[in-house]
């Protein structure tokens, strides 16, 4: 379901101290805002050691007004934009008597609550600068930190930037021509009103903290003029009495059904147009949402005069590309932020144009041990993300999480920047954009598949036997559950031993339940499989539904290629096993399903002897072995295996495709 944090979600508060593993990595976490103290939060309790670095000597990074760091972007009438349910940590709710949309300084009051309710404020080292990150020659990373006690170079095995990216102002570039008069400041310095007090003020942006200076300027200001350069969908914070953002469904659902959500949002809030903005060049859902309940009045009221983009600056005016021009003489650039991190020489990690490719927005495929939290622009909260991908690290810290390959992490890494720039208008804002649920939703998926590997790693030196369960999350434990219940309704019993992981050849239809047998088989003995189906079958309903079961598009014109790209998930010596194959009533007759067997055959992997028997509802996994070529020894193995399992022994048959091959 949508992510909704609920009071009975609170977990109890740590009162003892967590003792440290010194034999796990050391890790540095920078900065101790939203991102950085949940990564110290999850680090603790995982009893990793670490240290976590904050520039200033608050909590709560840009949610406390006037930071001591001197890098927050608050102002006094701040309030979030995603409602605190939505926005809450998913272990510590917000407290009930918070409004739906909680102001800045219950924010940075939550945060405070959150590092006391965990117990780990004594691992936050505070008014302290990391000046230097750097690659060591064994792979390690030196971090040069400065604080009340001096300057020290300390060393860790892993290094969690938490620094955000609402700090460093981009103003326009290139600069607007002409001269101007009065006074101009980045939003990031805007902190109240009273710097807005009788001035012609023109605030230029058209995102969230554009509209709330602009509303702000409309009450306090001589002349208020709002400069839009491109107009964006604004969102109404509530919908039907409730916040908007909770009429959310769940993530694993295809990106175009979050779209119509927007869409709706967006056509339920009304045009912009009628206010004199130009008219939206994108569909909604194709930037990141905006939201306010106040712009509209105070321009209905005419308090706020909309203008499209600026042509000049001329001296006490400026001039807009429609030919009007408005008094000015305080101009508020809300015009962004660059991605920066100044602790980095830029040859090692730089984000050109606030672009920095990452897999799953967190991990650096290049530079090992190096983790970034937080740096996304989500269609949402950015603290339930950066909680998950805390939670992520600090399972692969502790060895409960194993990534797939370098080139499943490449591969995927590009496939989602190519996704989102279909999704998403060209832009700097959405070079780091996330939809919320889906994002909380794959990560989530990868994570319990990167925990399997890890068990599987773990286990490979014994083969479990068909008796022994293999441990997994609470989501597998249900899985397992159902899958036992199932199949015990049905009587199905297990011969053999049961590999760890296997590959599916099939093509599921509705008269064919041999794969559904399989994944319940899967689940129930937590067996790692994957499904490959043929291209086709991957439209309409029943390509969603492969999608979801972690089914692989199979090139039936050269399967090879595709086995061997599936074959590069696999680590070291825990191989995938080709040939888990669905096996029918068919194969007491003269037909044997070999599909598998040719591609064994064209890739040089093994196969794992398999079966299922509809009459006699079992299910037997036997020996690996490789085909030889000869077709008549290969199926005199594939004979005994099957007569050993089942009693019945077939005699007389080669299986059509095999006599092909052969």
């Amino acid at each position: 379901m949508a992510y909704l944090v609920k009071q009975s979600d609170r977990a109890p508060a740590v009162t003892a101290p967590v003792p440290v593993d010194e034999s796990l990595p050391r890790a540095c976490v920078i900065g101790a805002g939203s991102s950085g103290i949940t990564a110290a939060k999850h680090l603790y309790l995982a009893g990793i050691p670490f240290d976590c670095y904050e520039l200033g000597s608050d909590i709560g990074g840009t949610w406390v007004f006037d930071n001591s760091n001197g890098q927050s972007a608050c102002y006094d009438s701040l309030e979030i934009n995603t409602s605190c349910a939505r926005m809450a940590y998913s272990d510590f709710p917000m407290p009930e008597d918070y409004p739906p949309y909680a102001r800045h300084d219950q924010v940075r009051d939550y945060f405070e609550h959150y590092v006391d309710h965990f117990g780990f404020r004594h691992t936050i080292t505070f008014d302290t600068t990391v000046e230097d990150v750097s690659r060591t020659a064994d792979g390690r990373w030196e971090v040069r930190i400065t604080g009340p006690g001096g300057t020290e170079t300390r060393t860790y095995d892993a290094v969690l930037v938490a620094n955000g990216h609402h700090w460093d102002p981009r103003w326009p570039e290139p600069a607007y021509p002409g001269d101007f008069a009065g006074e101009q400041i980045h939003a990031h310095d805007y902190r109240s009103g009273d710097q807005l007090q009788g001035r012609d003020v023109v605030v230029v942006g058209a995102g969230n903290s554009a509209m709330d200076i602009a509303v702000e300027a409309s009450f306090t200001a001589r002349t208020t003029t709002w400069s839009v350069r491109r107009t964006e969908w604004v969102l109404r914070k509530f919908f039907l009495g409730r916040p908007s953002d909770q009429v959310a469904l769940p993530g694993w659902l295809p990106w175009w059904v979050t779209a119509a959500r927007l869409r709706l949002g967006a056509t339920v809030a009304g045009s912009m147009t009628k206010y004199g903005l130009p008219a939206p060049t994108h569909k909604p859902g194709q930037s990141h949402p905006v939201q306010s309940d106040q712009i509209r009045a105070r321009l209905d009221a005419g308090a706020v005069t909309a203008r499209p983009g600026i042509e000049r600056l001329d001296g006490d005016r400026v001039v807009f590309v429609d030919g009007t021009s408005a008094p000015a003489d305080l101009i508020v650039w809300a015009t962004g932020y660059h991605v920066s991190f100044p602790f980095f020489k830029p040859e090692l990690v730089s984000a050109q144009d606030n672009e920095l490719p990452l897999w799953k927005r967190a991990v650096h495929p290049d530079l090992p041990g190096l983790y970034f939290l937080g740096l996304v622009q989500a269609i949402g909260a950015v603290m339930p993300i950066a909680e998950a991908q805390s939670a992520w690290i600090a399972e692969t810290l502790a060895g409960h999480y194993v990534p797939p390959s370098d080139a499943v992490i490449r591969r995927q890494m590009l496939a989602d920047h190519e996704r989102d720039k279909r999704q998403f208008y060209a832009s700097p804002r959405h070079t780091m954009e996330v939809d919320f649920d889906h994002y909380l939703w794959d990560l989530e998926r990868e994570r319990k598949a990167g925990r399997a590997r890890a068990t599987s790693s773990r286990m490979s030196r014994v083969a479990p036997t068909a008796t022994t369960p293999v441990p997994g999350g609470g989501g597998a434990r249900v899985r397992r559950t159902v899958a036992r219940g199932l199949l015990r309704a049905v009587r199905w019993k297990t011969v053999g031993e049961v590999p760890q992981r296997g590959v599916l050849v099939g093509a599921p239809h509705t008269s064919n339940w041999d794969w559904v047998l399989t994944l319940l088989l899967a689940w129930r003995y937590g067996i790692t499989i994957k499904l490959l189906v043929k291209q086709e079958l991957f439209v309409g309903p029943l390509g969603w539904l492969l999608r979801r079961t972690g089914a692989v598009k199979l090139d039936r014109k050269n399967p090879a290629a595709t086995i061997k790209q599936l074959l590069a998930e696999a680590e070291g010596d825990d191989p995938w096993l080709i040939g888990i194959a669905a096996e029918g009533t068919r194969s007491r007759g003269d037909y044997w399903k070999s599909g598998f067997y040719r591609i064994a055959r064209q890739t040089g992997l093994p196969i794992t002897l398999a079966f299922l028997d509809a009459p006699s509802r079992t299910v037997g996994w036997g020996p690996t072995f490789h085909p030889t070529g000869d077709v008549s020894a290969d199926m005199d193995v594939l004979r005994e295996f099957y007569a050993d399992k089942t009693g019945f022994r077939p005699e007389g048959f080669t299986p059509p495709r095999l006599r092909e091959e052969g």
